[in-house]
């Protein structure tokens, strides 16, 4: 009996997966060419360096919208709230300077319809309907289904990279100034990669010096989708559109392929635009993946398993392995109640989860809040009483 009702739980979890992949099928063909066609959007010449240079177009394609882009206005029209829905695009265009009074309030308004929904669920955007994120997760999918062996080997490496992440981060906090302040924990990596926090410092005063987004030129997701914001954002600079080049393509190929190292080795370690997204949702209260340790089986041996009464249960332990951990896209360390800020509401630690270890609490408390309450009661330290002599 008790199996039975397992697997009807299992059953029922495995419709989160379904539903998941639905928007983001959804989302992958709202936000990419074919939808350009029934809104009688223009033809725009793709060019190609190799093939015929800027002086031949190889082909047209429909200029369709993308991610980071409202369309407001007609197309090829960027209007005060035509091209800031992404966030980090959003604020590389304040940082230029471009936007003037009358549509700095337009632009904010523009920057919070797209956050507020992240400040309230979290980063669910990078699970539930970013295109580019759908493409490496059905890439994601290919391997482990029929390259085995590669994926065993990646997950070898993504083991390890987890372990000296966590290792770094260990020391970080043991040595930084202010290990319990937001800062210090952005240094410490934790809302994502390295080259990720890298690549928007730089992004940020490319923008503010050479006066156009310089990030959104090269952005894998705007590549794919083809949107004003790719396509216009070199227009402040040079008085002439940016021209669609075939070459571009290679980005977001690239950034496809890198999962053959590690699962969404991209978006993990180098998107800017998760790292964003991840520091916006640290502040929402809402729907938070706990571990309850009465059933979880690597945290003891649970009451409701048959061999309770037997006082061991290390069988099972070896099974399960922190299987919610493995599965996770994010390499969460969800057992040891690690940080949720990288949490991208795809749940799968809840629906692998057989022992019903893995809870979704619909209200929590947020990180940032937790944050502040240790900022807060943080007592300085007193300096060492010298000896009198």
């Amino acid at each position: 009996m008790g199996t039975v009702l397992i697997k009807k739980k299992g059953n029922r979890r495995k419709l989160v997966r379904y539903a998941r992949w639905a928007s983001k099928a959804a989302f992958l063909i709202f936000f990419v060419a074919p939808l350009a066609y029934f809104a009688l959007a223009p033809r725009l010449p793709v060019y190609s360096f190799l093939f015929g240079g800027l002086g031949q177009p190889l082909f047209t394609l429909p200029f369709g919208q993308s991610v980071c882009s409202i369309e407001t206005y007609a197309y090829g029209e960027i209007g005060p709230a035509a091209w800031l829905i992404c966030p980090f695009g959003g604020l590389q265009v304040l940082v230029t300077g471009f936007v003037g009074v009358e549509h700095f309030l337009w632009t904010v308004l523009a920057l919070l319809l797209f956050l507020v929904p992240v400040f309230l669920l979290g980063n669910f955007f990078c699970s539930w309907v970013c295109p580019l994120g759908t493409i490496i997760d059905s890439f994601d999918k290919l391997v482990s289904t029929f390259l085995r062996s590669l994926d065993a080997k990646r997950q070898k490496r993504f083991q390890h990279s987890k372990e000296k992440e966590a290792a770094k981060q260990a020391s970080a906090m043991s040595t930084a100034a202010c290990p319990t302040c937001p800062f210090g924990r952005l240094l410490n990596n934790k809302f994502g990669g390295v080259a990720a926090s890298g690549i928007i410092i730089s992004s940020l005063v490319g923008s503010a010096v050479l006066r156009f987004p310089v990030f959104c030129a090269v952005c894998p997701i705007g590549v794919i989708t083809r949107g004003m914001f790719h396509l216009k954002a070199w227009t402040s600079i040079t008085g002439q559109m940016m021209p669609i080049l075939l070459e571009l393509s290679v980005i977001p190929l690239a950034a496809v392929l890198l999962s053959l190292r590690e699962k969404r080795f991209f978006c993990r370690k180098i998107c800017p635009v998760g790292v964003t997204l991840n520091v916006a949702g640290s502040v929402s209260p809402l729907l938070k993946p706990k571990v309850d340790a009465s059933n979880c089986i690597v945290k003891g041996c649970p009451k409701n398993c048959e061999d309770y009464h037997l006082g061991y249960c290390g069988a099972c332990r070896q099974l399960d392995a922190k299987n919610c951990e493995k599965v996770c896209p994010q390499g969460i360390n969800l057992v040891g109640g690690g940080s949720l800020v990288r949490c991208t509401k795809c749940f799968e630690c809840y629906i692998e989860c057989d022992r019903d270890a893995v809870r979704v609490e619909v209200v929590g408390k947020s990180e940032a809040y937790e944050w502040l309450k240790r900022l807060r009661n943080r007592k300085p330290k007193k300096p060492p009483v010298k000896a009198v002599g």
